[in-house]
């Protein structure tokens, strides 16, 4: 159960981190440039694929805080480094469809595609494996007469 626990708690926390540090880093590096219609999707690529560098750099920054985070909180939830990996590599997977989709160069490819799995590696090592500590029973000691 805490597997379970551990997976959704770390794919909502990774999720949530790579829209907010996403939003705020490309949000301050980009912007749509005038006559590209939002809704035209082939548009929005074209826009996206001719973004600064700065604005593309920002999305592997957010990939890299999302594996960081999504392995943190599995790996704390469920003391388990093969949760955080699922979480890791379920960031990572989604990373690559939209490599696949975005005409991007490919060292900037590469770059996104590694940030979850070096964020997740990071993530994974600050938390301890094991069992989850419970708390020690202490006898209150007896009332000195």
């Amino acid at each position: 159960m805490r597997a379970i626990l551990g997976i959704i708690g770390g794919l909502v926390a990774g999720i949530v981190v790579v829209v907010l540090v996403g939003m705020v880093g490309v949000g301050m590096t980009f912007s749509v440039p005038p006559g590209v219609d939002p809704s035209n999707t082939n548009q929005m690529l074209e826009a996206f694929a001719n973004a600064p560098m700065a604005a593309q750099l920002a999305m592997m920054v957010a990939w890299f805080a999302g594996g960081l985070v999504g392995a943190l909180v599995a790996k704390l939830i469920a003391r388990s480094r093969t949760v955080a990996w699922i979480v890791v590599a379920l960031i990572a997977a989604y990373v690559l469809a939209n490599v696949l989709i975005l005409p991007l160069p490919g060292w900037v490819q590469a770059l996104w595609i590694a940030a979850p799995l070096l964020g997740g590696l990071i993530g994974n090592h600050l938390a301890k494996d094991g069992p989850v500590p419970v708390a020690d029973s202490v006898e209150p000691a007896p009332p000195e007469a």
